[in-house]
């Protein structure tokens, strides 16, 4: 791979196809500290959330590509840096953690102050659910796996009507918590990752098996959600070795990445009109994420490749996908509560 401003040039690691360029918005060499990423890439999107406007962030590529390390960083490290005594985000920690910091701080800056605009005095009511899509079941991460007996029918997605947008997506039953101070968001994501779904394949040691969909929610005199969402990898058999309740975990989870793709591919497509068709209900993660693919919401994608040559053919792949995905054109608005 080679990277020059905004064009990332893929090699052929055969000399058969020679060399591929592809432009993005931005490109972060593999070196990239996590701060950058956040400074550049999310921190000015979180600020739009705070202003009322949805925003959904998530991570996109083939299995072990660094999803989870962008999203989350290393698992001993969320506690630290979401400890009351800590004064500074460590180096190492993913967007998840940055995220709480910069609501947290916010919230505590702006608590109490009248917003010049509207006049309001400023308050702040936030909510946190964390669910993931496993097998094509919802799951809520936050209710102990032997406590909720893995009653897949328990949650439901519903669709409220009334709102700013006109829909919102919603989940029956899923546990919602409400937010005072950065000890909730540290117990929520710690009861989450307990919780959640992983195991072993040849190309990952803690591969995640699901897709885990962490939702907050922030009441002011306006309202937005920011949905942070760490996807499964898309995986190939052969590479992974996966076998048994691997292998089918592995077919669920590209059946769900290829509807994400037929997603895009019809909201990209030179006859959308109002009435085309999009299959957004073909799975529980298109169907959650549709007002983030197309409609209400601020969107980012960060597409994790890996460098190694011999995934040449998935990173080709992913970022072909990602030169897909940066042609959709959402309509977000601010939602007034």
């Amino acid at each position: 791979m080679g990277k020059t401003g905004n064009r990332i040039d893929i090699t052929d690691p055969t000399g058969e196809k020679g060399s591929k360029p592809f432009y993005f918005d931005t490109i972060f060499a593999g070196d990239t500290q996590q701060e950058e990423v956040y400074g550049v890439a999310v921190e000015p999107l979180i600020r739009k959330c705070l202003e009322g406007y949805n925003g959904c962030i998530f991570a996109y590529g083939q299995t072990a590509a660094g999803k989870t390390h962008t999203m989350q960083g290393p698992a001993n490290r969320i506690a630290e840096s979401l400890s009351d005594t800590c004064t500074s985000v460590h180096s190492d920690i993913g967007i998840i953690s940055r995220v709480v910091h910069q609501l947290n701080n916010h919230v505590k800056e702006h608590r109490g102050r009248v917003d010049e605009a509207s006049g309001n005095c400023l308050d702040f009511v936030i909510k946190v659910s964390y669910l993931e899509i496993y097998n094509e079941g919802l799951i809520d991460l936050l209710v102990d796996k032997d406590k909720q007996g893995w009653d897949l029918e328990n949650l439901k997605i519903r669709m409220e009507t009334g709102t700013t947008s006109g829909k919102d997506l919603y989940v029956q039953n899923l546990t919602e918590k409400h937010i005072g101070s950065i000890k909730d968001y540290l117990k929520v994501l710690t009861t989450g990752a307990k919780n959640r779904s992983i195991g072993e394949t040849n190309m990952n040691a803690q591969s995640s098996r699901s897709h885990a969909i962490l939702t907050i929610t922030i009441d002011q005199y306006l309202r937005s959600k920011i949905h942070l969402i760490d996807l499964a990898g898309s995986e190939r058999a052969d590479s992974t070795g996966a076998t048994g309740d691997r292998l089918k975990e592995g077919a669920q989870i590209n059946q769900s990445l290829s509807a994400l793709g037929n997603v895009i591919s019809a909201l990209t497509s030179p006859s959308s009109s109002a009435k085309h068709h999009v299959p957004y209900r073909d799975s529980k993660l298109t169907y959650l994420l549709s007002d983030s693919l197309g409609g209400n919401a601020l969107t980012l994608m960060i597409t994790c490749c890996s460098p190694v040559s011999k995934n040449y053919s998935e990173s080709i792949s992913t970022l072909r996908f990602a030169e897909r995905v940066k042609k959709v054109v959402n309509k977000a608005v601010v939602n007034m509560d």
